[in-house]
């Protein structure tokens, strides 16, 4: 897929169909995160270097704490070792089970004549999804389809930033009606939404959630998207003190990947995998 087939003056449209392709864009990144508590804040934490493999299932992050690897959706289970005994009926062999029905081929995803995604397959990301680190919003940024529904997407231009091309929006997460939040902003995770402001904290929260009065939270960001793959490669709150930044700086894509290795005080033995959060 190329980047010479997209539209040179991108539409909201064309900006929401690119925040829903990030799974078909790429299969390999090494890049630089790094992210903000408040808006004008110092970097939360220091910076992230990440390599993610999505054949594997895998993402290598290295930061002021060491290597950590995580492995897996994050929707799945953490697997769990266990050492077995001869006697331990737990490690016994099972009786021979029917065999498992031919699972249904997977719906298909629709794409635009640009090869952009229209339409993904309707709860794809519960069943697949990049390896996260430490919470959602990290699997949200490389995958940022909840930025394609519930908000309200304006000024959008295409622009380079830090040597990559990019579509630029002003992003208003939208309140939902009714008990369905219908037409509303809905986050991957509720707890640590892309766009942190009303829209996500009435919905997880309720609107008896007093940091609602504030009045310092952030109701419209600027966001970047990355080009070529999908990836949210920036985040400004441009209102409101009370809203979360992050930013992406893009190294390679879908070349060679050489990560570090953690050393054998971070691996007892194995590499540490996570999965779904306890």
């Amino acid at each position: 897929m190329s980047a010479d087939s997209l539209p040179e003056l991108p539409t909201a449209e064309d900006f929401r169909a690119l925040a829903r392709s990030s799974p078909w864009r790429f299969t390999t990144v090494h890049f630089t995160h790094r992210r903000q508590r408040d808006a004008g804040s110092a970097p939360d934490g220091g910076p992230v270097e990440a390599w993610l493999d999505r054949r594997l299932g895998r993402v290598v992050a290295r930061s002021s704490g060491g290597v950590e690897v995580a492995e897996g959706p994050p929707y799945g289970e953490a697997v769990s070792l266990v050492t077995c005994n001869d006697d331990d009926a737990a490690c016994a062999v099972p009786s021979p089970s029917p065999p498992e029905p031919e699972p249904e081929p997977e719906p298909a995803v629709v794409l635009r004549p640009d090869g952009l995604v229209a339409r993904r397959p309707e709860d794809w990301n519960h069943d697949h999804g990049d390896p996260m680190w430490q919470d959602y919003r990290w699997t949200a940024m490389l995958d940022p389809a909840e930025l394609s529904q519930g908000v309200d997407v304006s000024e959008v231009v295409a622009t380079t930033l830090r040597g990559r091309l990019t579509w630029s929006a002003a992003c208003r997460p939208l309140l939902g009606a009714g008990e369905v939040w219908e037409n509303g902003y809905t986050p991957r995770c509720g707890c640590c939404p892309l766009l942190d402001g009303p829209a996500s904290r009435i919905l997880e929260y309720g609107r008896e959630d007093p940091t609602l009065t504030s009045g310092d939270l952030a109701t419209v960001y600027r966001v970047h998207l990355d080009v070529q793959t999908g990836i949210v490669v920036d985040i400004t709150p441009l209102d409101g003190l009370d809203g979360t930044g992050l930013s992406n700086e893009i190294h390679a894509v879908d070349a060679l990947l050489d990560p570090p290795q953690q050393g054998p005080e971070q691996q007892g033995g194995r590499p540490r995998t996570t999965g779904a959060p306890a």
